[in-house]
């Protein structure tokens, strides 16, 4: 069968689990990110000390009601405390923007989430804000600014967009985080006709890119599988045709662990829609959001977004 003939159309509403996949490759790569977004900070840091990803923290400042505008399937929020080589420690609040263009300012939710961390912690973090697609042209990117009779607020946080970067010098790059930067940007862009013939040209094409860095093959698999996430190839038939391909490139056999990825891929969504359907049960039972969070294990967002669902 020729290849176009087994193209397929999907829903664009069909969508990976974009929160998660930003999580692991943050908690994979945090040195590499922070290398390529906040420089000064990477060189300052200790890494021989592992960061502390501070979820429980994050959740106790920052308790949105289900009435939020800010949807939880948009949005990837990370509290994580890093240890300087000065002996000093930080914390970095980490907030992407999945769509990008959707809710509501994010200065103003950059500057809220500030407050309520200093108010609750009495710690300043270093923000940073990565936008995968451009934010409505009337916003003010990287301030937030608010006077009133003489009272006046500004406040800047760092910026990292990743629909700005230029894609050769992101595919040139030997840092695994401007790979996953490049194939978030090429997935913003897959679009219309034949969307999943594309997505199965680019992950062929991010194999061979790979192939030519000198990443040793645990980092290998880790970035290709983040790549695989954030295309998200649907066509079954296309997932058997890219394994066949990879499996046939003599510099790619070790990529053995490709139908394994989509196969953890699946049991992942699975699982998650298990556990919300229990947790819908748990809700109409009576039981409250950290009752359910202990017994489902989901975010306090996915709870959250029970009651956007059911409204």
């Amino acid at each position: 069968m020729n290849i176009e003939e087994i193209e397929e159309e999907l829903s664009d509403d069909e969508r990976a689990d974009f929160d998660g996949i930003w999580k692991e490759a943050i908690e994979r790569f945090l040195p590499e990110l922070l290398q390529r977004t906040l420089p000064e900070l990477y060189h300052d840091a200790d890494f021989s000390i592992p960061p502390e990803f501070l979820s429980k923290e994050l959740s106790d400042s920052i308790q949105r009601p289900a009435s939020d505008e800010h949807n939880p399937s948009l949005f990837v929020d990370e509290l994580i405390k890093i240890y300087l080589k000065n002996g000093q420690t930080e914390w970095l609040l980490l907030h992407i923007e999945i769509q990008g263009s959707g809710g509501k300012d994010i200065s103003f939710r950059m500057t809220l989430y500030c407050s309520l961390i200093f108010a609750h912690h009495r710690k300043m973090p270093v923000a940073l804000a990565i936008l995968t697609k451009p934010r409505p042209k009337k916003e003010n990117i990287g301030t937030f600014s608010s006077e009133l009779y003489g009272t006046k607020l500004t406040y800047n946080y760092n910026c990292f967009e990743v629909y700005n970067q230029d894609e050769k010098e992101l595919a040139e790059s030997d840092n695994p985080f401007d790979l996953i930067f490049l194939a978030a940007k090429k997935a913003m862009k897959i679009r219309g006709k034949n969307k999943e013939l594309k997505k199965y040209r680019y992950l062929l094409e991010a194999v061979r890119l790979l192939s030519q860095k000198g990443f040793n093959e645990n980092d290998r698999r880790d970035i290709f599988i983040f790549i695989a996430r954030l295309v998200n190839l649907k066509n079954i038939k296309l997932q058997q045709r890219l394994k066949k391909d990879i499996e046939g490139s003599e510099k790619m056999r070790t990529l053995s662990w490709f139908e394994e990825m989509y196969r953890d891929e699946a049991m992942r969504k699975a699982q998650r829609e298990a556990n919300l359907a229990t947790a819908r049960r748990l809700r109409s039972a009576g039981f409250n959001d950290d009752d359910i969070q202990r017994f489902t294990e989901l975010s306090l967002d996915d709870i959250h977004s029970l009651d956007l669902v059911e409204a």
